[in-house]
């Protein structure tokens, strides 16, 4: 008898493959922790604590560490000004201006370590020490070691400054350093018997010493030995050989030859002599009646009679007498020959009006 036939069992490619994939992701899912479609719980992580704020840094304060110095080493210098100085310290790159008994002079340039200046005149032309005041860009007074040496505020504060760490994730944060100033040096004390300063010694100038010497030496003596006379109209002739005495040298527009005697129109001539001053401004720069405050001992006076525009009359600034905005001007000069004139009284008796030349 013919046994029946056994049902055939197909296997289907990749049924026992999807089957296990199926219990591998049931494991997979087992494993993790939780069933299949269930949320995994999110994991906690540990917050690092903030780190602490940095020390705040101390910016460097400028100080001067040496006297005046001028290009001979000395700390003087003439009455009108222009005398280059300098003075060296630390951090001074910020210093904006300086004054000269209260006169403001010219910083010229500022590094870190030297300041170059330039004095003004001294007021009145008065000569002595007077104390000089360096400032910065907020007016603050730059201060100064007496002794020249020593440790700089910028030094000190680096000195005693205290590094800032960042704390660890989770670590608590230090406590703040606590700031010892260091000891002051020796050296860095104040000079005894107060407050340590800078001061400047104005001395006469030995150019305009030579031009009022030689100016009231010849008001009423002509030198005609050299100059000759220019008869009734010598006052520009005067002038001019003081300002030789001063030291200027002639040129092409302003001259004399002693041999000849023979001169140039500007040598002669207010109005001449007026057109070469502003030509050259090198050597003079001009003052109107309303700035008489800044005239000084040296400078040109010149008159302008019937108030036309020409120059009339040209003399030597001898005198300057100061109170408060107000200065009272004399001169000397050749023609009316006088040597302490009064500006204020040659206005009133010959009308018009005054000016000057600043002589540099």
């Amino acid at each position: 008898m013919e046994k029946p036939a056994r049902p055939r069992r197909v296997l289907l490619a990749g049924s026992a493959a999807a089957a296990c994939a199926a219990v591998a992701i049931s494991v997979g899912f087992a494993t993790g922790g939780s069933a299949i479609g269930a949320s995994a719980p999110s994991a906690t992580r540990a917050v690092p604590a903030a780190a602490a704020p940095a020390a705040p840094v101390e910016q460097p304060k400028p100080v001067v560490h040496s006297s005046i110095s001028a290009p001979d080493g000395a700390s003087v210098g003439p009455v009108t000004g222009g005398t280059t100085v300098t003075v060296s310290g630390d951090d001074l790159a910020g210093v904006a201006s300086v004054t000269f008994g209260g006169n403001a002079g010219a910083v010229v340039s500022a590094t870190e370590s030297t300041v170059t200046i330039t004095t003004p005149p001294a007021t009145d032309l008065g000569t002595g020490p007077v104390a000089v005041e360096l400032f910065d860009a907020a007016g603050t007074t730059v201060p100064v070691d007496a002794a020249g040496a020593g440790v700089s505020d910028s030094a000190a504060a680096a000195a005693g400054s205290a590094v800032a760490s960042v704390p660890a994730p989770g670590s608590a944060a230090p406590s703040a350093p606590v700031r010892t100033a260091p000891a002051p040096s020796p050296a860095a004390a104040p000079a005894a018997g107060g407050t340590a300063s800078l001061t400047f010694n104005y001395v006469p100038d030995p150019r305009v010493t030579a031009q009022t010497t030689y100016a009231l030496a010849h008001w009423d003596d002509y030198n005609t030995d050299d100059y000759g006379s220019i008869g009734g109209n010598d006052c520009v002739n005067f002038t001019s050989q003081t300002l030789v005495a001063r030291g200027w040298t002639m040129d092409a527009g302003w001259s004399f030859d002693t041999d000849s005697l023979q001169y140039s129109p500007a040598w002669a001539s207010s109005t001449a002599f007026a057109a070469y001053l502003t030509a050259h401004p090198e050597r003079a720069t001009p003052l109107t009646d309303k700035q008489r405050n800044l005239v000084k001992v040296g400078d040109i006076v010149q008159f302008d009679w019937d108030d036309s525009g020409d120059e009339d009359h040209t003399g030597i600034v001898t005198r300057v007498e100061k109170s408060g905005q107000t200065a009272r001007i004399y001169y000397a000069g050749h023609t009316s020959n006088t040597d302490y004139q009064s500006v204020d009284e040659s206005l009133r008796n010959g009308g018009g009006t005054v000016s000057f030349w600043s002589v540099k």
